[in-house]
């Protein structure tokens, strides 16, 4: 199988950023924000996605089936 050239690249700056941050969630996360910020006082929009509704079992089955 021919290799992604571009999952290859997010994996391999995925797993750069967690070894600076020593592997540590809130760290990455406090860094995230960081830049964010940054950011939006360079005057870049940062939008959030729109939230998901919640599913229920039942609505679940029923999209499942037509």
């Amino acid at each position: 199988m021919k290799e992604n050239e571009i999952l290859s690249e997010v994996h391999r700056v995925r797993e750069e950023i967690a070894r600076e941050c020593g592997y540590d969630v809130k760290e990455i996360f406090r860094r995230m924000r960081a830049q964010t910020e940054q950011l939006q006082a360079q005057g870049w929009q940062v939008v959030s996605p729109v939230p998901r509704e919640k599913e229920t079992a039942s609505a679940a089955t029923e999209s499942s089936f037509p």
